[in-house]
């Protein structure tokens, strides 16, 4: 299903590994360098700002390239019908698969630019059938066809925003139909949210590390990050009093309606981020931790927006000292690391550092068949990416 060459993602895995290891001096600069030699990567990857010109020069090709054949066929008027967002919709794809597959661009900013582009003129297309077909057509079908193209891109390039895109536009088909379904769904939709966010957080946990989902380590950590976010707003207590039926078409001029099980809903947006940190301390999990520290936030703009106790001002200050205090406190205790934690940096990179590329190095290592340098490998990377770099 992946594009790209599955022996360079390997490589690239161990390049990585490599290069972590340097950092903290757990090998020699020598090595490193027999490391990379032995595991080549094909790659054409520039750094950053490369990545973002080329990505914004891709836009303005496509868009000149776009905009000169509606000019040339302006006349016949099929500018505005779905065969010609199609049309380009299948030749924008069908580049990104040319560049990936013959200049081997990996995260390059055109591939980047073409995916986008091509998905959303294929959404176009799919939109525009369905307004000719019926105009009242339901929004489920729009989220629906945008989770399985997202998906399918995210499958095929690892592309870790269209993995984000996926399970949002999952999530609305759930909240679409469900809706549209029964007449108590929006009742019962902040339970069903959350046992659905649940249980795609539990299946992409279980996935990270696994043989077959190792060069989408990235994207289920997405889906982690999400699933744990989307499970908190569902049953936070203003999101779920703005969506009850009781309040709906309800603005400023009308007091909202208290919502049933308020003082459940109530527990939950207290106390869900502090049972996020707990877990993410006692599992020493980065994700769940830094996601409940930020909804420690989110729990505080909530209830200062129903409890006025102090101005937002002298609050966000008493805040901020006291988290402060903690941070020094927690700084202090930790400079002798205790119980698994340590305020040292170990240089390891936060997703990174949970792939298990060990076997992959074993197995990589005595497969007998190691791979030659490409013709078309393109050099200059200072990153064990082997792409291009600031000096491209």
């Amino acid at each position: 299903m992946i594009i790209y060459n599955n022996v360079w993602l390997a490589n690239l895995l161990v390049r990585e590994e490599a290069q972590r290891a340097r950092k903290v001096e757990a090998i020699s600069i020598d090595e490193q360098k027999k490391i990379d030699d032995m595991y080549p990567v094909g790659f054409y990857t520039p750094n950053i700002f490369i990545r973002i010109g080329l990505f914004i020069l891709t836009c303005i090709i496509v868009s000149f390239s776009i905009g000169l054949f509606m000019l040339m066929v302006s006349d016949f008027k099929i500018n505005d019908t779905w065969g010609f967002f199609l049309f380009f919709g299948i030749i924008t794809y069908l580049a990104l698969e040319a560049m990936v597959r013959t200049s081997n661009h990996f995260k390059s900013g055109v591939d980047d630019a073409l995916m986008w582009i091509s998905g959303g003129l294929l959404l176009t297309t799919f939109i525009l059938l369905q307004a000719d077909a019926n105009p009242d057509f339901p929004y489920s079908r729009i989220s629906f066809f945008v989770f399985l193209l997202a998906l399918f891109y995210a499958l095929r390039f690892t592309d870790m925003l269209m993995t984000a895109i996926s399970l949002l536009a999952l999530i609305a088909t759930i909240f679409f139909v469900w809706k549209d379904l029964f007449s108590w769904g929006m009742s019962t939709m902040p339970f069903l949210i959350m046992l659905a966010s649940s249980g795609l957080y539990f299946l992409s946990k279980r996935s990270v590390g696994k043989q077959l989902t190792i060069y989408y380590t990235n994207c289920l950590y997405v889906v982690q990050i999400i699933s744990l976010l989307v499970l908190y707003l569902a049953g936070n207590y203003y999101i779920v009093q703005s969506l009850s039926p009781a309040n709906a078409g309800v603005y400023n001029s009308t007091e909202p309606q208290p919502v049933p099980f308020g003082f459940f809903f109530w527990l939950w947006t207290i106390l869900v981020p502090f049972i996020y940190v707990t877990l993410g301390i006692k599992n020493k999990d980065t994700i769940i931790l830094r996601t409940g520290l930020l909804l420690i936030a989110a729990a505080a703009f909530t209830f200062r927006n129903y409890y006025h106790v102090m101005p937002i001002e002298g609050g966000l200050s008493i805040v901020g000292i006291v988290l402060l205090s903690v941070c020094y406190g927690v700084i202090k205790y930790l400079k002798t690391p205790k119980y698994g934690f340590t305020y040292e940096d170990l240089e390891q990179d936060h997703f990174m550092d949970k792939i298990k590329v060990e076997s992959l190095i074993v197995s990589e290592t005595f497969s007998g068949t190691q791979p030659q340098s490409d013709s078309t490998r393109f050099g200059g990377g200072d990153f064990g990416g082997g792409g291009a770099s600031g000096n491209f």
